[in-house]
């Protein structure tokens, strides 16, 4: 609960008042900040700096007549979630190692390396390249055909055939490694 700013010696000093209610979130705010200060400094830093600037904003909003009283309780708790969602992302990101069509990538960059017979072949930067193009085509392509059918199961339409078709890609690219498990030795 916020008690009135009082207004000493021309500086506002405002005070709250914490209820039982409040200890959770107060935790969850002090356990995020020391772990993504251990974590992740730089992201905390693009925080702080975003909060300066969001307190600014409350400053220069709170003292226009037209938006008194804007903030509410549910405020900072909504920034909570976004911010620690944003910073759980931040901090657990991994390069996306796609498991599809990597043994046919190893087959055609060695297949690309024995046939240049030490000479200049396909290198292995463009084949690594094309195949990263590849699969970002497919996921894409699949994310649309997937909108595509809520958006047609939405409209009342028949949306089972785009989903076939999307199973029928799935099917491909499954097919396409377990031919090449199967017919590439390994090594």
């Amino acid at each position: 609960m916020r008690i009135p700013c009082s207004d000493s010696s021309r500086i506002a000093v405002c005070a709250y008042r914490f209820t039982v209610k409040d200890y959770p979130w107060l935790t969850t705010w002090a356990a995020m900040l020391g772990y993504f200060l251990w974590k992740a400094p730089i992201l905390m830093a693009l925080f702080a700096i975003a909060l300066l600037l969001i307190c600014s904003f409350r400053w220069i909003c709170d003292h226009l007549p037209y938006r008194k009283g804007w903030r509410r309780k549910t405020y900072s708790r909504s920034l909570l979630v976004v911010m620690g969602a944003i910073a759980l992302l931040v901090s657990t990101m991994q390069p996306a190692h796609a498991i599809f069509l990597s043994g046919m990538e190893e087959f055609i960059t060695q297949l690309a390396s024995d046939s240049a017979g030490g000479g200049e072949g396909i290198s292995e930067e463009a084949i690594a390249l094309v195949f990263n193009v590849i699969r970002a085509v497919f996921l894409l392509l699949v994310a649309a055909a997937a909108l595509f059918a809520y958006n047609q199961a939405q409209q009342g339409n028949d949306w089972r055939p785009i989903a076939t078709q999307v199973g029928l890609a799935f099917g491909i690219v499954l097919g396409l490694d377990v031919i090449t498990a199967i017919f590439v030795p390994e090594g």
